[in-house]
């Protein structure tokens, strides 16, 4: 009974995969600005570390960084693969959302049934080309290992529940475009945050304490960085359990939030007809 009430949403994902496969030439224009990015964020590191006096800056050798770093790139491309952010505001501005409320369908999970079927086809695309082209050329230039087989399968669960926390926080964000009619603003700001306290950018074992003492009560760290610590083999079963809990803690936590903003959005919903 209740697949069959979750099964409606399945033509959302369908539509998603469709529409990431349409643009597959735009994928491989993102794809070659990834490996740019790679190569940039090698040879910055490089030199950082060659002008170090230790070998190790913030408990990380100059493998363990290049590793973290290009992992964390190409997980990137597929965790922020979400649409909700853009969904919610163009429907916002083109006044669809007030269709949408009278749709016998969650709105909610209908975004997110889209947004996954963008995750998939951005799976197909970019992120498994990339990650294997990554595992290759780690190994053959700096030695590094391949990921162990249990290291990589619960890497992969934590990315889709890393996925759902960012589509969640996509959806509440995007909401705050019906007060400030700045999508793209918005959009700045939101890409600033998420990748600069995720560990999209850092470990989080370059901030300040007090900033590392702020972030364990917020859902940032189960983005990226612990995602990469997963595969990296940096984290005990025990503690892969507790970040994997911690991440679905998150999730629940985001979707009771979405639920609840966007029933309280419903009384601001003002367009032509509605």
């Amino acid at each position: 009974m209740k697949i069959n009430k979750y099964k409606k949403y399945l033509a959302f994902s369908k539509a998603g995969i469709l529409d990431g496969f349409a643009y597959k030439f735009s994928a491989l224009g993102w794809l070659l600005g990834d490996l740019v990015s790679i190569i940039i964020l090698f040879y910055l590191w490089q030199a950082i570390y060659q002008n170090s006096p230790t070998e190790t800056i913030n408990g990380m050798t100059f493998k363990d960084m290049i590793a973290y770093l290009i992992f964390a790139r190409v997980s990137t491309t597929l965790i922020f693969s979400s649409s909700s952010f853009w969904n919610i505001g163009f429907d916002i501005y083109e006044g669809n959302i007030a269709i949408s409320l009278i749709r016998p369908i969650n709105y909610r999970y209908r975004l997110l049934a889209s947004s996954f079927g963008n995750f998939l086809s951005t799976a197909i695309l970019m992120f498994i080309p990339l990650f294997i082209v990554s595992i290759v050329i780690l190994n053959l230039s700096l030695g590094i290992g391949f990921p162990e087989l249990a290291h990589l399968l619960l890497f992969l669960v934590s990315v889709v529940l890393s996925f759902v926390i960012v589509d969640s926080m996509n959806f509440l964000i995007g909401e705050i475009s019906i007060f400030t009619n700045a999508l793209f603003g918005l959009m700045i700001i939101k890409n600033i945050i998420l990748s600069f306290f995720s560990g999209s950018l850092l470990p989080s074992s370059f901030f300040p304490d007090w900033l590392n003492a702020v972030l364990r009560f917020l859902p940032f760290q189960s983005m990226v960085e612990k995602p990469i610590m997963i595969l990296l083999g940096r984290l005990e079963y025990m503690d892969i359990l507790m970040t994997l809990l911690i991440q679905l803690m998150w999730v629940v936590i985001l979707s009771v939030l979405c639920n609840f903003s966007f029933n309280r959005l419903k009384k601001h919903v003002v367009s032509v007809g509605g």
